[in-house]
C-alpha cells in the first residue's frame, strides 16, 4: 500500500507522531494487533480525553481513548438501554476496520483466508486514535461526541458515515463545522448510494467528502477443465487444494437430498444437498435467492471441498467473498462443468483506479455550486483489522474469528484520506483545515504522471494505470461528478504550491474559496473570484485552462465531456515544477453550444 499511495518519507512525516485522529463510529476492537502500543512513545500532551472501560476495553498508548455515546437514542427510546450499549467494544465489524486503517499499527503476515497477504499499516506507526460508539447508530446528538473531540484535542476527525440532510438537520455536519473551526480537519465518506445521480451523502463544504475507487490488486480463482480450458472467477478463499490435481465436479441438482426440490438444490439452499453425493468434491451451484456465502457453507456442511458459484444473468456481477471452502465465483458465460485449482493472488496487472459502482456521486444535492465528492481513494477490497465479535460474514452460523478481514466501500477509502491528512497536519501545522483539503484537491496523481510523461495539452484528465481516462466497473468513462477533483496522491499534497484557503468568514457559497470551480446554471456572463497563496519557495506561475465549450476564455476552450447537461473542465496554475489543479463543472443546459 505505501508503494501504490506513496505516503510521504517518515523521516518528513515522522509517521504522525503526536497527532491524534478520532473516529466516530459502531465500537472498536481493542484487542487487535493493529493496535498494539509496542514502541510507542507516550501520549501526548495535549490530549484531555479518556478511556472508558466497560466490557474489558483497555486503552493503551496507541489506541488512547474509547468512549460510547447513547443518551440520544436512549432519550428517543423512552427507556433505559441494556449493557450491550454500555460499552465502546465493536460488535458491528466497521469500525475497527476502518480505525485500523487510518492509524493501526505495523502487522506482519495479515491477510484474509490467504487472500492479501502482506503487512497490514495505517497512515502511521505512532498515530494516537480516541474513538467514539454511537449506540444504535442514533446520529441526531452526534454533536455531543463531536465537541468531546474538540475537548479532547483531537487533530483529525474521520467519521466514516453520513446522511443526506440539509445542513441544519444534520447534527454530523453540525458538528463537524464548529470541529473545523477549531483547527481540525473533518474527513468524511461520500456514501454507498451510487451510481445514482445527487446520491452523494456528505455535501457541506467544511468536510472533505471521499469517493471510493478500486486498488490494483485482484483475488482471481482459477477454474480449469481436464481438457485444460482455463477461466476465472474471484473468491477470498481459493487456495487450500494442492495446485495442479482435478476433482470430481457434482451439479448441485443432481446432488440434492431426497427431500429437496431441484430449485432449492440449484441454489444451495439449507438442506437442499445430499452429503453422500457431495463429499469429497466440488459443488457447482446458481446465484439467487440465498446469500452466496450462505450457499458455501451448505457445500461445506454436506462435506464438499469446493464451489462454483455463477451467476444467472449476462449483467451479474462476481464479487469477493470469505467463502466457506475454496471456491470460484465465474460470470453466466462461463458457467459449465469445470475443475477448479488453485487460485493465486496477483499485483500488477489490474487495471486502476476504477470507480466503485457504489460509490455515492454528484452533483451536490443541497448545495450544487459545491463539487461533492472532493477526491476519491482506495475503497474496494481493502484489507484491515476485524472484530472478533463476529465472523466475517452475516450468517449466524458463522463461528469463525478473523483478525483481518477484506471489504469495502466508502467508509473504507475515507480513512486513506484521513491518515493523509494526519502527515500533512504533521508536517505543516500551519496549515488551516482548506489549505489541506486544497492541498489533497489539487494534486492528482495521474494527472501528473501524465504531465512527467509530456501528454499532449488536452491529457490532463484523472487516469488510470494503464494511462487511459478514469472509468467505472462497466467501463465507461466517468467524470468529476464520480471521483471529484481526481485521486490522492500524498507525496504531491506535501508540497501543492498554491493552496485555495477559505475565508474565515465566507458571505455565500461563492465565498468560500473553493479548490473546485461549479457553476450550477449558466444563461450568462458569471464571474468567479478565487484567491491563492503561495506556500513554496519564490516562483512565478503562468495559468492555462480547458474548459467546456461556450465558455469566454483567453485560451482554446476543450471540452473533456459531458454527463446530463453538465459539461467539464479544469483551471490549472504551474511554475514548471508544480501543476495546481481545479476541475471545472458547469451546467450548460441553457447555453447556445
Amino acid at each position: 500500500m505505501e508503494r501504490f499511495l506513496q505516503i510521504p518519507s517518515g523521516q518528513r512525516g515522522k509517521f504522525g507522531e503526536d497527532i491524534i485522529i478520532g473516529n466516530l463510529d459502531t465500537g472498536v476492537w481493542p484487542e487487535s494487533e493493529s493496535f498494539n502500543d509496542q514502541g510507542i512513545g507516550p501520549i501526548p500532551s495535549k490530549w484531555k480525553g479518556y478511556c472508558e472501560t466497560n466490557d474489558g476495553v483497555k486503552c493503551n498508548r496507541k489506541l488512547i481513548g474509547a468512549r460510547y455515546f447513547n443518551k440520544g437514542y436512549e432519550a428517543a427510546l423512552g427507556k433505559p438501554l441494556n449493557s450491550s450499549y454500555q460499552t465502546a467494544r465493536d460488535t458491528d465489524k466497521h469500525v475497527t476496520h476502518t480505525l485500523s486503517t487510518a492509524g493501526g499499527g505495523f502487522v506482519g503476515g495479515a491477510n484474509l483466508l490467504g487472500s492479501g497477504y502482506g503487512t497490514a499499516k495505517g497512515g502511521s506507526l505512532v498515530l494516537e486514535l480516541p474513538h467514539t460508539r454511537f449506540a444504535g447508530q442514533y446520529l441526531e446528538n452526534s454533536q455531543i461526541p463531536t465537541d468531546a473531540a474538540i475537548h479532547d484535542g483531537v487533530d483529525v476527525l474521520s467519521p466514516s458515515l453520513g446522511f443526506p440532510r440539509g445542513y441544519f438537520l444534520d447534527s454530523v455536519a453540525v458538528g463537524s463545522f464548529q470541529a473545523v473551526k477549531n483547527g481540525i480537519v473533518v474527513v468524511c465518506s461520500a456514501g454507498n448510494s451510487g451510481p445514482t445521480p445527487g446520491s452523494v451523502e456528505i455535501s457541506a463544504p467544511w468536510i472533505i467528502t471521499v469517493a471510493a475507487s478500486t486498488i490494483d490488486r485482484d483475488s482471481p480463482s482459477y477454474v480449469m477443465l481436464g481438457n485444460n480450458r482455463q477461466f476465472k472467477g474471484l473468491s477470498f478463499y481459493t487456495n487450500s487444494l494442492p495446485a495442479e490435481k482435478f476433482y470430481p465436479l457434482v451439479y448441485s441438482v443432481d446432488a440434492r437430498a431426497p427431500n429437496a426440490s431441484a430449485r432449492d438444490a440449484q441454489l444451495c439452499f439449507v438442506g437442499s444437498l445430499d452429503p453422500e453425493k457431495v463429499k469429497g468434491k466440488i459443488v457447482y451451484c446458481l446465484v439467487g435467492l440465498n446469500a452466496i456465502v450462505e450457499k458455501s457453507w451448505v457445500v461445506a456442511q454436506a462435506g464438499g471441498i469446493g464451489m462454483i458459484i455463477a451467476n444467472r444473468l449476462s449483467t451479474g456481477a462476481i464479487i469477493h467473498r470469505a467463502h466457506f471452502v475454496p471456491t470460484s465465483h465465474v460470470s453466466a458465460a462461463d458457467g459449465t462443468q469445470w475443475i477448479i485449482s488453485e487460485g493465486q493472488l496477483k499485483w500488477g496487472t489490474v487495471v486502476a483506479p476504477i470507480m466503485a459502482s457504489t460509490s455515492a456521486q454528484g452533483p451536490n444535492p443541497i448545495a450544487p455550486e459545491i463539487l461533492k465528492p472532493d477526491i476519491t481513494a482506495r475503497g474496494v477490497n481493502i484489507l484491515a483489522a476485524y472484530t472478533e465479535a463476529k465472523g466475517p460474514t452475516d450468517l449466524q452460523s458463522d463461528d469463525r474469528r478473523l483478525p483481518f478481514h477484506i471489504v469495502s466501500g466508502t467508509s473504507m477509502s475515507c480513512p486513506h484520506v484521513s491518515r493523509i491528512v494526519g502527515l500533512l497536519k504533521k508536517i505543516h501545522p500551519e496549515w488551516s483545515p482548506s489549505a489541506i483539503r486544497s492541498a489533497i484537491m489539487t494534486t492528482d496523481y495521474y494527472y501528473y504522471e501524465q504531465l512527467l510523461l509530456n501528454a499532449d495539452y488536452h491529457m490532463g484528465r484523472t487516469r488510470s494505470n494503464v494511462r487511459q481516462p478514469l472509468a467505472n466497473d462497466t467501463l465507461a468513462e466517468v467524470n468529476p461528478f464520480n471521483y471529484g477533483a481526481g485521486h490522492l496522491w500524498p507525496n504531491r499534497a506535501m508540497d501543492p504550491g498554491l493552496p485555495y484557503e477559505c475565508p474565515p468568514k465566507p458571505l455565500s457559497s461563492w465565498d468560500l474559496n473553493y479548490p473546485s470551480i461549479t457553476v450550477p446554471s449558466l444563461s450568462g456572463k458569471v464571474t468567479v473570484t478565487w484567491t491563492l497563496k503561495n506556500v513554496g519557495s519564490p516562483a512565478t506561475y503562468t495559468v492555462r485552462t480547458e474548459v467546456p465549450s461556450g465558455t469566454e476564455v483567453t485560451l482554446e476552450a476543450k471540452r473533456d465531456g459531458e454527463d446530463g447537461g453538465y459539461v467539464f473542465g479544469r483551471l490549472i496554475w504551474t511554475d514548471g515544477e508544480h501543476y495546481v489543479r481545479s476541475p471545472i463543472v458547469v451546467n450548460a443546459t441553457t447555453l447556445q453550444m
